[in-house]
């Protein structure tokens, strides 16, 4: 995001998420409802950030719901609000309602933030994401059209083999992401995989629960994993575009 000049502003839209990923606290949080502010508060929120030049959505899921979503961007469009927009989206939601990537183009938004988490649908499926890898391309392919920037996050398992983070390193190279953010599994408190691997976890302080320690034990030797997860991050680094 060069030259916002380093000010960014936060704002709300929404609660909860549509879907329940396996590994995600959110949908608890609203005891799995979607919420959304009214388009008015929404509005006064930004105007109130006069002098910031971004603003952060800081939902889980701000177009879950598509037909606010259109009438919030819309909104935003005819109040005459001029402010560079970084918000969550589901790919699915992209290929599904391009156009109102088109609206939120004008509206705004200059990122998307994609949870792709991995780029095999089994894996996808372990984390019940109700979604293909197939329709996270064609998600990258629509918005690059559209021409909004990608923020593709990416979980490592500690299961990960080298081969696993090798598979991993050369579909980011491949796809035009513009900031690629891995993070370390973490079964969280609360959510359907810290069911499903709670007798597995070595470490049950929370804080190392900060999405870069490996609270699991991993497969490859420890220090190996920590290592050539720091050689990604670094690769991943190196990636970023800064357009």
């Amino acid at each position: 995001m060069k030259g916002v000049g380093g000010k960014v502003g936060f704002v709300a839209t929404a609660f909860g998420c549509t879907h329940k990923c396996s590994f995600c606290s959110v949908p608890n949080l609203t005891g799995g409802k979607y919420l959304t502010h009214s388009i008015d508060s929404i509005l006064r929120d930004m105007n109130l950030l006069s002098d910031i030049p971004l603003i952060r959505f800081v939902d889980a899921n701000t177009f879950g719901n598509t037909e606010t979503a259109v009438n919030l961007g819309k909104k935003i469009i005819e109040s005459g609000i001029n402010k560079q927009i970084v918000a969550d989206v589901r790919s699915d939601t992209v290929v599904k309602n391009p156009d109102l990537f088109k609206l939120w183009k004008q509206a705004g938004l200059a990122s998307a933030v994609i949870g792709f988490e991995e780029i095999s649908d089994d894996r996808l499926d372990q984390y019940n994401k109700k979604n293909q890898v197939e329709i996270n391309i064609k998600a990258m392919e629509i918005l690059k059209k559209i021409g909004i920037r990608i923020i593709g996050d990416f979980i490592v398992s500690p299961d990960y083999t080298y081969e696993d983070f090798e598979q991993l390193n050369n579909f980011v190279n491949s796809h035009d992401i513009d900031l690629p953010l891995p993070s370390i599994l973490t079964p969280l408190p609360g959510t359907p995989i810290y069911e499903q691997l709670k007798h597995k976890i070595t470490i049950h302080d929370l804080d190392y629960y900060t999405f870069t320690n490996a609270v699991l034990p991993t497969k490859i030797e420890e220090k190996a994993f920590y290592q050539t997860y720091s050689d990604l991050l670094s690769t991943f680094i190196a990636h970023v575009k800064h357009d």
